[in-house]
């Protein structure tokens, strides 16, 4: 089902359209076309930072309803106020509030050195994603949803975490390690790319 030939070359092709001008979402858009055409992933989506959240910036497959479920990750209380960790940074929820906060651990066979998670049976790695074990809130709704494929990717600039990648599938396949890492190198172009034009002053 995945396929990495070539992905690199498209999806910077893409990006080079930034250096001429061109508008930042369109373009991120199309980047999620290539993204998804060349891998086989019916679904994909751009998490970028936004004050102390991750929103989706764009997104190529998901449904209005999963957006705006899933949408936002931080934690709020009974009284709607943010959960926040002792050192005062905001609590994240899930796989992808881990990714974006670097709190992954590549112990477990489902994180990866660079800051990924990946699987390819979202259901039956539930009994291992419990919130006791991890030490943060899993939903798993992706899983609930029938996307069986996930892999979620750090967008890194510099080595700061700025949003991720997230490419989630309905269909069996075969990830592995070289495909994640793959993914990874095209998601530090993205990141590198977008960053200037999001504002990011620690990126130059």
């Amino acid at each position: 089902m995945v396929g990495c030939d070539n992905l690199s070359d498209r999806v910077r092709e893409v990006l080079a359209q930034l250096e001429a001008g061109e508008d930042l979402q369109p373009v991120l858009e199309q980047a999620l076309e290539a993204i998804s055409e060349a891998s086989g992933f019916e679904s994909v989506g751009i998490r970028w930072k936004a004050g102390e959240d991750y929103p989706y910036y764009v997104t190529r497959g998901f449904g209005k309803d999963f957006v705006v479920r899933e949408g936002p990750l931080c934690e709020l209380d009974a009284a709607n106020t943010v959960i926040r960790h002792p050192d005062g940074t905001p609590q994240l929820a899930c796989l992808c509030g881990a990714v974006v906060t670097g709190r992954t651990d590549p112990r477990w066979p489902f994180f990866t050195k660079g800051g990924s998670f990946w699987t390819n049976q979202a259901r039956g790695l539930a009994p291992d994603l419990s919130s006791e074990r991890l030490g943060f809130r899993v939903r798993a709704y992706c899983a609930e949803v029938g996307y069986e494929v996930v892999a979620l990717i750090p967008l890194k600039a510099q080595d700061e975490i700025l949003g991720l990648l997230q490419m989630n599938s309905r269909r069996l396949g075969a990830l592995g390690k070289e495909t994640i890492e793959a993914y990874e190198a095209v998601a530090r172009e993205i990141a590198e790319a977008v960053a200037p034009r999001m504002g990011t002053t620690s990126v130059r």
